[in-house]
């Protein structure tokens, strides 16, 4: 039997990990070996993104790398970039890729790959993932249809895994035991809306109750999903992990609505104001884009005052990237890419000071006490985990700790954390 090495590297969202995962459990099952991007492989998978002119880029550059790496591989590209090019073919003949496949529905890709080795058998779909943290997707595509965004066009309306087959896998990665599940999807707030008798609330509620569980996170959520029957759920469960990424995309109402965006900056504050009722720890986190098409001196400053004044623990900060197709890029007013550079450096350098100062205040607050912490990674004599809020924390210990929730004591904190020493 052929022995088949199958490399991968994803870009872009949690959501192209998970079906990267998927794709590579199901390899796995017809006995496929699952080697490293960065080496030598017999099939190379490359899961692209195409949010912004940057993500086609590097998707072009992996592309490139794993032909590169081995001329005579199989090289296949699936995700966003590979569904929103307009000739495939030219695209196909111009980076030497010999597959273009969904990764949502790889029957056919799998079929090749199996056709490779005689010997192969039926496929299973396995999870192929971090045994620590494993991300569970629970729904697809989008309709709210953002004036800056390509993914509705390239992701398809919304559709809902059913509730029970999301239980079973998490049920599985319990038992084989995974700490922390992570729920992801392109629009995680619609979860349910298309299946008509679910809901994201009621689905949390469901998985909150499951005997095992340690940790439940949540990837990413949009404000209009902070509803009192959210809040309520939230509050129940000390397994919720305190850590909201709450999208933002601006703090100034003007450019929201340019955005299309469906929720004020006044509104915004009051979910705010909730979560952190209900946790005084929690650390909220967003994205934000700066340079939006027709964003002024002014507009700007009402987003980095706003996202002062709001006190992100993180914010990840992108230059508007004109995406055809889309109702921003017939815009006017488009921003110069100087102007986006020196914004975009602005609001950077305040994410960095706020999240010096959530530091700060959580190493506070935490003072005298003993705070869980998943450890995750060991580099240079030090252990790194998490906590429930996301604060990363390092210890000094000789005992292994990979995948284990330890109790920490904190002693000190800097701009990459928190540090603190291990309680036997």
């Amino acid at each position: 039997m052929k022995n088949i090495v199958v490399a991968a590297h994803t870009l872009g969202c949690k959501v192209n990990q998970c079906d990267t995962d998927a794709v590579l459990g199901r390899l796995s099952a017809i006995g496929c070996t699952i080697g490293r991007f960065e080496q030598a492989a017999d099939v190379y998978i490359i899961n692209t993104c195409t949010v912004t002119h940057a993500s086609d880029k590097k998707s072009r550059q992996m592309i490139r790398r794993a032909r590169k790496q081995n001329p005579a591989a199989y090289v296949a590209v699936c995700g966003c970039m590979a569904q929103n090019v307009k000739d495939s073919a030219a695209m196909a003949q111009t980076l030497g890729i010999d597959c273009i496949f969904d990764a949502r529905s790889p029957e056919s890709f799998i079929q090749k790959v199996s056709e490779m080795d005689e010997g192969a058998g039926d496929c299973a779909l396995l999870s192929h993932r971090n045994r620590t943290r494993a991300f569970v997707k629970i729904q697809d595509g989008c309709d709210r249809f953002c004036a800056y965004c390509i993914v509705p066009y390239v992701r398809g309306k919304p559709k809902s895994r059913p509730v029970a087959d999301i239980l079973v896998e998490i049920n599985m990665l319990i038992a084989d035991g995974v700490q922390e599940i992570v729920l992801t999807g392109i629009q995680v707030a619609s979860y349910g809306e298309d299946i008509g008798d679910a809901s994201l609330t009621a689905l949390m509620g469901r998985i909150l109750t499951l005997e095992g569980l340690q940790r439940l996170r949540l990837s990413s959520i949009e404000p209009c999903a902070v509803t009192g029957e959210f809040l309520a759920v939230a509050a129940s469960s000390p397994a919720l992990c305190d850590h909201f990424h709450l999208s933002l995309q601006s703090g100034s109402d003007t450019v929201l609505q340019r955005m299309n965006r469906r929720y004020t900056t006044a509104q915004y504050v009051r979910i705010a104001a909730q979560l952190r009722q209900i946790a005084p720890d929690v650390a909220l986190t967003t994205d934000i884009i700066v340079g939006f098409p027709g964003e002024t001196d002014q507009e700007f400053e009402e987003s980095l005052a706003f996202v002062q004044k709001i006190g992100f623990a993180r914010v990840h900060v992108f230059e508007y990237s004109k995406r055809e197709g889309t109702v921003a890029a017939s815009m006017p007013g488009h921003v110069p890419d100087s102007v986006k550079s020196e914004r975009s450096e602005r609001m950077r350098r305040m994410a960095e000071t706020l999240q010096l100062d959530f530091y700060r205040d959580f190493y506070t607050a935490q003072v005298g006490k003993i705070i869980p912490v998943l450890f995750e990674t060991k580099k240079a004599g030090k252990w790194t985990g998490h906590t429930s809020n996301y604060c990363p924390v390092q210890v000094i210990s000789d005992i292994n700790l990979s995948n284990t929730i330890g109790q920490v004591a904190v002693t000190a904190y800097g701009p990459h954390g928190l540090e603190g020493e291990i309680i036997p």
